[in-house]
């Protein structure tokens, strides 16, 4: 057989579509039967040469009949074929696995030309909108649709390793050798004309271990008054890390010390703060002290403030999904539950509303134009036909969807992107600092940026910290669906509605009163003094009805410090301005603690609004009445009243945080203390958040201080 009649034949070949599990099926076979094979002719076969093995002729020939040259060359001709025989075999199976990474660099390299216009074009042939109907086409059909899809793809721009155009057979082999396939979901057409995602062939789960990403930082210290008696910070309201420490825990695993920030673990659950009257200052704060439940001698200011909340004046809402579609996403806690979680969201927007959905791997591409939300089969069934495979090009995803944002752009309604990922991003820009500066310029614009996280074992805590922080949103990470029912429907208001931007808190000490103090958390939200008047210093955002708890340690004046006073130099007191302060005189001047300053922003404004407040003795409350009742009556005890269950339960979880990190301030605090103390601050506890709390803590108990190995 010569090499005309071989291409001839391989010319005519009817090859079906790649199956990687019929393949692993019939090489197991094929290997049982040669094996088999092999066994029985070598009782037979002993002393034969290769090729007379390889086609199966028995030793036994007489030597007349191996002298006769008639035989001679029939058994040469019979050898020649079988060889050739062979030889198209191999070539067949090698084009039906080069086809694999063919259609990945086909359908990778289409990604990277998607458009955000409905006509949609795919190799210069516009994409059809029609939808496919495979099991109605015969299988020569719709093997030779597949292999004329595939010719159009050489003209959109070439996936990395090959070049754009292929002139000869000899150079598309040589390509296909060069090229590293990488597993990425196929593209199928919708009836909208956007693109979905399906993978023929799942590929097992996503796992992967110790590669979670956090800032690392360092513990708030205390710092002496007379030094340094202000105080600046920037609120937070992320919940990121309550979230992830308690996936960890319901591992068996302690949490990374750098993943835990006490400020979202306390700002995860709902205070009843006083809640303000009017948006036009959509928050008043309220202060309490109470004794350290760690530190004798010492005491704490919580500092509480409650958004106004919009019932009944929910604007409109302009939201791009911008959905992680990676194989790092191939697992039952991400993709999977990003869909579900996406779908809980819906139903928090009103009809009129608009979602659009875009989609990121190897490349990034539009899955859905910005559809009315009333359209919701339409929505659902786009995040249906998602699924995961690739590598991760978040910095194209993210521009992608700021596009789709300012396409559907609405002054009057709330423009935001909302990021669902695992963080980590592998492909184009992978800077933290050019990722801020990106976003930072589009929120100018007006189109914010939330993020999701899931996941764990390559989950980037900090990438994502940094995109929210600076795109003027929220931070959250979503372990199970009750979580996502908790952020994106019981609390969808605060979450997508912003009613003060920019937030600052700068509390000044009284020398005279506290002689030293420390922030508890709040460490990689620390501003510098200067930064609380100056308005183009982003701070934290509060949505609608969140509330901020901030907790600070400090110091009576007289009692024992954990810092000694300088010998030398005394307090500057050159800033009392009780004279200047219609709301305060001299007598109530020195009695007070400490001087509270908020800073905001309205949501549509550019210049921030200051509220004030002093902070004295009438704040004083107990954690827990350690006096008898009879005593109270007769005046043998002197202490402050009863605080609510509030204030307890802030304590007990600044408390275990605390723990968590290993703080060195926290003296013989135990778990069980913590336990005891959050017990009697449960209260109502609607939704079972605090009992669950509670039950976390038990669970740190016995858990790991690090994940085992081979375990996600």
């Amino acid at each position: 057989m010569d090499d005309q009649k071989l291409d001839k034949i391989l010319e005519n070949l009817d090859v079906p579509t790649p199956d990687a599990n019929a393949k692993k099926r019939a090489l197991n076979l094929a290997m049982a039967e040669f094996e088999a094979y092999q066994k029985e002719k070598e009782k037979n076969s002993q002393g034969s040469g290769f090729f007379r093995r390889l086609i199966g002729i028995a030793n036994d020939k007489t030597d007349t009949q191996r002298r006769d040259p008639m035989a001679e060359k029939s058994h040469k001709k019979f050898i020649y074929g079988g060889m050739a025989t062979a030889a198209a075999v191999i070539i067949v199976a090698g084009i039906g696995l080069n086809m694999a990474p063919r259609f990945d660099m086909d359908q990778s390299a289409y990604m990277s030309t998607v458009r955000t216009d409905s006509a949609l074009s795919y190799g210069g042939a516009s994409v059809s909108s029609a939808p496919k109907q495979k099991a109605a086409e015969p299988k020569r059909q719709y093997a030779e649709k597949r292999a004329m899809d595939m010719q159009a793809a050489p003209t959109a721009p070439a996936a990395e390793g090959m070049t754009g155009i292929i002139h000869s057979k000899d150079e598309a082999t040589a390509q296909r050798l060069n090229i590293q396939p990488m597993p990425m979901p196929t593209i199928k057409t919708m009836e909208s004309d956007t693109l979905v995602l399906e993978e023929e062939v799942q590929p097992q789960y996503y796992q992967d271990v110790g590669r979670d990403k956090f800032e690392d930082f360092i513990e708030n210290p205390f710092k002496m008054v007379t030094a340094e008696p202000v105080s600046t910070f920037s609120v937070d309201v992320d919940t990121a890390s309550y979230s992830f420490m308690r996936s960890q825990l319901s591992n068996g695993v302690l949490p990374q010390k750098d993943s835990v920030r006490i400020e979202e673990l306390i700002n995860y659950f709902d205070y009843d703060y006083a809640v303000p009257e009017d948006k036009a200052q959509p928050f008043k704060p309220s202060v309490t002290i109470t004794d350290s439940p760690w530190h004798d001698g010492k005491k704490l200011m919580h500092i509480g403030i409650k958004g106004y909340d919009v019932v009944g004046e929910q604007p409109k809402s302009n939201i791009v999904f911008l959905l992680d579609v990676s194989g790092s996403m191939n697992a039952p806690d991400k993709l999977p539950l990003v869909k579900n979680s996406m779908k809980m969201l819906l139903d928090s927007l009103n009809p009129d509303d608009t979602v659009a959905i875009a989609v990121y791997a190897g490349a990034a591409g539009t899955v859905l134009e910005p559809t009315k939300v009333s359209d919701k089969a339409k929505i659902i069934a786009a995040f249906d036909r998602l699924s995961a495979g690739g590598s991760t090009a978040g910095a194209a995803g993210i521009n992608l969807a700021y596009q789709l944002a300012e396409q559907n752009f609405d002054k009057d309604a709330v423009n935001r992107v909302i990021l669902a990922t695992d963080g980590d991003f592998n492909v184009g820009i992978q800077s933290n600092d050019e990722l801020q500066d990106f976003v930072e310029r589009k929120r100018e614009k007006g189109v914010f940026l939330s993020v999701l996280g899931f996941g764990n074992g390559n989950y980037n805590d900090h990438m994502m910290q940094t995109l929210a922080q600076n795109g003027n949103g929220v931070a959250a990470y979503i372990d199970n669906l009750n979580e996502a029912r908790k952020v994106l429907v019981e609390e969808a208001t605060s979450t997508l509605f912003p009613i003060a931007k920019d937030v600052k808190i700068q509390i000044e000490f009284n020398p005279a009163q506290v002689s030293e103090y420390r922030l508890v958390g709040y460490e990689t939200r620390a501003l510098n003094r200067e930064d609380f008047n100056n308005d183009a210093v982003d701070a934290g955002d509060i949505g609608a009805g969140h509330s901020v708890t901030a907790i600070y340690e400090y110091t009576p004046a007289g009692a024992q410090k954990m810092v000694d006073d300088l010998r030398y130099g005394a307090a500057d007191n050159s800033e009392q301005k009780y004279n200047l302060d219609n709301i305060h005189n001299k007598a109530n001047f020195d009695a007070e603690i400490a001087f509270l300053k908020i800073r905001y922003k309205l949501p549509n404004e550019d210049v921030s609004k200051l509220i004030t407040t002093p902070v004295t003795a009438s704040a004083f409350g107990t954690l827990v009445n350690r006096c008898s009742e009879e005593k109270i009556n007769d005046g043998l005890c002197d202490i402050a009243p009863e605080v609510n269950t509030d204030i307890k339960f802030a304590a007990a979880v600044a408390s275990f945080g605390q723990i968590l990190k290993g703080s060195k301030y926290t003296g013989q605090m135990t778990y069980d203390d913590v336990i005891a103390l959050a017990q009697s601050g449960k209260g109502e506890d609607l939704f079972g958040y605090r009992a669950e709390f509670i039950q976390l803590v038990r669970l740190a108990k016995s858990a790991s201080a690090m994940q085992p190995n081979g375990q996600p």
